[in-house]
């Protein structure tokens, strides 16, 4: 274990000490900050609206119309910055040589994946972290008003909504650190993530187009389609099961393919 802290450190510390984690940090606030002022302004002339329309008020919720959306848009968010985040984990290693020492050191495969993907996910969980800060504020400058139900947002809906960005977050890091682990560009890893996470958020799309056993296929694989149910505040275990299973499966052949490096 200590192993593994050690080289989630080292990639933390690679992340912090370059622009990398700024440049997505600044990038993903100026976004979510553009998206939430959007959504809020919305929201807040439908509130003006429902003085003079009370039957509008019974349809205002903080939560579904501001929280909800934000979450979704997040989601969008992972498919085009993870790939950029990932695709040094195991390429760069290998385009400046270093593989092979981390090959010939004491340290297990198992625990280089297990580091690597750890400083990977620690980076999108202080983003996930940054992004909740938004509903914070709106909790913060609505909640005297009694928005969204029971004064404010919907604190349960809102974490579980979070949480399942957060697990999508991960399910994509292990997605990206496998790619990575099969070339040395970090160029081509980037690119073949992004299509690879691109095709899973947009999974749904093909299950309009298709019926039967096929939709119910494309509908499973879809990332958005299991995102929606945690935004929603509806905590499934098939969802759960359908980021677990992403990441434990991008692990496992990363490992595969590392092991497969050092016996090549």
């Amino acid at each position: 274990m200590r192993n593994v802290v050690a080289i989630a450190k080292k990639e933390l510390n690679i992340y912090f000490t370059t622009p990398i984690a700024y440049a997505m940090f600044a990038v993903m606030t100026l976004l979510l900050s553009y998206v939430f002022a959007g959504y809020l302004n919305a929201f807040s002339k439908l509130s003006l609206e429902a003085n003079v329309n009370p039957q509008i008020a019974e349809y205002l919720n903080a939560t579904d119309m501001i929280v909800y959306p934000l979450v979704v848009f997040g989601g969008v968010f992972v498919v085009f910055i993870v790939p950029f985040l990932s695709m040094r984990l195991i390429a760069e290693e290998k385009r400046q040589k270093t593989f092979e020492l981390l090959m010939t050191s004491p340290l297990r495969p198992v625990e280089i994946v297990l580091g690597k993907y750890l400083g990977g996910v620690a980076i999108m969980g202080v983003a996930v972290l940054i992004a909740l800060l938004f509903p914070a504020i709106l909790q913060l400058f609505a909640g005297s008003a009694g928005t969204g139900g029971s004064g404010g947002i919907e604190w349960r809906t809102t974490l579980l909504g979070f949480f399942g960005l957060f697990l999508w977050s991960s399910a994509a890091m292990a997605i990206g650190m496998f790619v990575s682990s099969l070339t040395s560009s970090q160029a081509v890893s980037a690119i073949v993530s992004l299509l690879v996470l691109l095709l899973m958020w947009l999974a749904s799309w093909g299950a309009m187009a298709t019926d039967g056993a096929l939709s119910e296929v494309m509908n499973w694989l879809s990332a958005q389609r299991h995102l929606h149910g945690f935004a929603r505040g509806v905590f499934d275990l098939k969802d759960l099961a359908y980021y677990l299973s992403w990441i434990v499966l991008g692990l496992f052949l990363t490992h595969r393919a590392i092991e497969a490096h050092r016996w090549a």
